[in-house]
């Protein structure tokens, strides 16, 4: 099969991009899109900058997800043509992911999230993480910035992150096929540290979504 020419791919992407949702199916096709067309990242890149700038800002995050399924899935295949490419502007992403208005601080958890899945992951190198951390620093965000959001909205939003959160639990453990467990062993005996700031934040994160689908579930019961 002929490989598709830069337009044509940018014109599909474009239209899985206006269908997005927060739904991981949907993540997942257009992050599989982008990976299966790796030849193109830089015109698939700037698909989603485009898109960045027209959406609203609340699902601003759904492009966020696509991006970090993106650097995972390549990162799982020790291959850098993703991670070299995005991190030139991932500050400037993340920044207008999480915008400094209601819609912004509703994005926060869930953007630290992902932030936190990279640093463990050790996606970007120490510098980009930092300008991260800086950026996130002591931004609050949650329910309470949701609280304008429909009745159906709130519902679907708890349901997509229920599920964001059930596969980030089991990418943990994805592990290379053929891998010896003893590989495995050693591995997890070589790389474990001691308890640090880092796990700190990991469980900063947990805590805050926890206390979020808490207050959405406030929200709702006294919208029925």
């Amino acid at each position: 099969m002929d490989e598709m020419d830069p337009f044509e791919a940018r014109l599909l992407f474009g239209n899985m991009l206006d269908n997005l949702t927060g739904a991981q199916p949907t993540i997942d096709r257009v992050s599989g899109f982008a990976l299966k067309h790796t030849a193109m990242a830089d015109d698939l890149l700037d698909c989603i900058a485009d898109k960045l700038d027209k959406l609203q800002v609340p699902p601003r995050l759904n492009l966020l997800f696509v991006v970090d399924a993106i650097l995972i899935s390549s990162n799982r295949s020790s291959s850098q043509t993703w991670a070299d490419l995005i991190k030139k502007n991932i500050v400037a992403t993340v920044t207008a992911v999480i915008p400094e208005t209601p819609g912004g601080d509703s994005n926060v958890p869930q953007v630290r999230k992902v932030v936190s899945g990279w640093k463990r992951k050790s996606v970007f190198d120490k510098g980009i993480m930092e300008k991260l951390d800086k950026l996130l620093g002591k931004r609050s965000g949650g329910a309470s910035s949701e609280s304008g959001m429909r009745h159906e909205d709130i519902l679907k939003r708890i349901e997509e992150d229920r599920e964001r959160h059930k596969r980030h639990k089991e990418d943990v453990w994805i592990r290379p096929a053929g891998e010896l467990p003893e590989n495995e062993l050693e591995l997890y005996w070589e790389t474990a540290s001691d308890f640090n700031d880092a796990d700190w934040q990991e469980i900063a994160v947990e805590n805050e979504e926890y206390q979020q689908e808490r207050q959405l579930a406030e929200i709702v019961k006294r919208s029925i």
